[in-house]
């Protein structure tokens, strides 16, 4: 089929979607400059349009322009097309190797995903809306911040947009033929929002997009997962029960924007059992190091203990059990010599890693080993279909 057919087709079959980079940063009056990413998904039929700004060029953004062209539209098309972007597909030789968490997407709503490369041209009505939407939309406009900024955007896709005029007729003239062709939306939309690890530190806090949020006490120095939605941020203890949910601020803030603790001065930040607890957990190794670092007062080794424990956001557990069980041996029980230990001895890994290793362990606890061994050739004989021997046709077979 040739991708440039895709002009002549009929309503809501084929639509054009794409996230791209706008060439200039945004300087907004509060937020200051940003750099804004476009998100555009064009009706073929009526060449009615969503566009949309995002902080992120990535497939979470895609999926949320996605979401909210749907509810505009009521539908969605058949098939959309996309160019070569990563967050869609990748190419093996000429075919699209789809993202498995975008194909969940696309069948979540029956939308048939059709990945291009190489010609812009291909999806016309996608290219003209970036340009539209930086000659009309953007020029002498100023914007608060990225809130300010969307609001505008729906006003002038609803206000001026929707209204132009093309050989006698507006878009909404025409996209009230198109609706009725439109897949129906699904009862309950896709859940695009970001799940990711983050490491809660010393002081009671994870980062994420530049801004700190309060975390209880009791999870200090855990591994905590985070469940991030457009406007919400949701933090869960390890057994996924919900200890913390923020409003999210604009990104590099650098502030928590929830509140800060609250001084506990008769209970210290975290109880010395539970580092002990956390120490042993890690390995002999550690527990060596602990009982070490602890023989003397607690004033003078609580803060370095739980600050040894945020390298494993850095460094695999066995590694950092080993880099403890060397320091033990050699009495290096600061903070620093065993940051020494770890940068000389072992690679650091990404918090993704970590969290992988730490499920794969307890997988092989719960389910151990089983290595799938070798059949016996004959027994595939017997199997429905083929055609027996009948020297090898047993007195069983028979």
């Amino acid at each position: 089929m040739d991708p440039r057919a895709g002009h002549i087709s009929a309503p809501s079959f084929r639509v054009g979607a794409d996230l791209v980079d706008v060439r200039t940063d945004i300087v907004f009056t509060q937020a200051g400059k940003r750099r804004v990413q476009f998100f555009s998904y064009v009706l073929t039929h009526s060449t009615r349009k969503y566009i949309q700004a995002f902080e992120s060029y990535d497939l979470h953004a895609l999926m949320e322009g996605h979401v909210g062209a749907f509810e505009r539209f009521g539908g969605c098309a058949e098939q959309c097309k996309y160019d070569g972007q990563s967050a869609v597909a990748r190419w093996e030789g000429h075919q699209p190797i789809y993202n498995p968490r975008f194909l969940a997407f696309c069948i979540h709503y029956e939308m048939r995903p059709w990945a291009i490369r190489g010609n812009p041209n291909l999806r016309p009505k996608v290219e003209r809306s970036f340009w539209e939407t930086e000659r009309s939309f953007l020029n002498g406009r100023e914007f608060r911040d990225l809130a300010d900024l969307r609001q505008q955007l729906g006003e002038w896709l609803d206000q001026i947009v929707d209204h132009r005029r093309r050989k006698g007729t507006t878009a909404l003239e025409r996209f009230a033929e198109e609706a009725p062709h439109l897949v129906p939306l699904p009862r309950h939309p896709y859940d695009t929002a970001r799940v990711v690890y983050r490491l809660c530190t010393i002081d009671g806090f994870l980062e994420y997009r530049g801004n700190r949020y309060a975390v209880p006490y009791d999870y200090v120095t855990d591994i905590l997962p985070v469940r991030a939605t457009e406007r919400v941020l949701f933090v869960y203890a390890p057994d996924l029960s919900c200890i913390a949910q923020h409003t999210l601020a604009p990104r590099g803030g650098g502030l928590d924007p929830g509140g800060f603790h609250e001084p506990r001065p008769h209970k210290p930040t975290i109880e010395l059992g539970k580092l002990r607890d956390v120490y042993e957990g890690i390995g002999a190794g550690a527990a060596d190091f602990f009982r070490a670092m602890s023989a003397g007062p607690a004033r003078q080794w609580s803060y370095s203990a739980r600050r040894i424990l945020l390298l494993r956001q850095r460094y695999a557990t066995e590694d950092l059990d080993a880099a403890l069980g060397h320091a033990a041996r050699f009495g290096a029980l600061a903070y620093e010599s065993v940051q020494r230990i770890l940068e000389a001895r072992h690679r650091p890994r990404t918090l993704d890693e970590y969290v992988a290793a730490e499920a794969a362990q307890r997988l092989d606890a719960l389910i151990g080993t089983r290595p799938t061994e070798a059949r016996d050739l004959t027994e595939y004989d017997r199997m429905p279909g083929t055609p027996l021997d009948p020297e090898t046709f047993d007195d069983e077979t028979k």
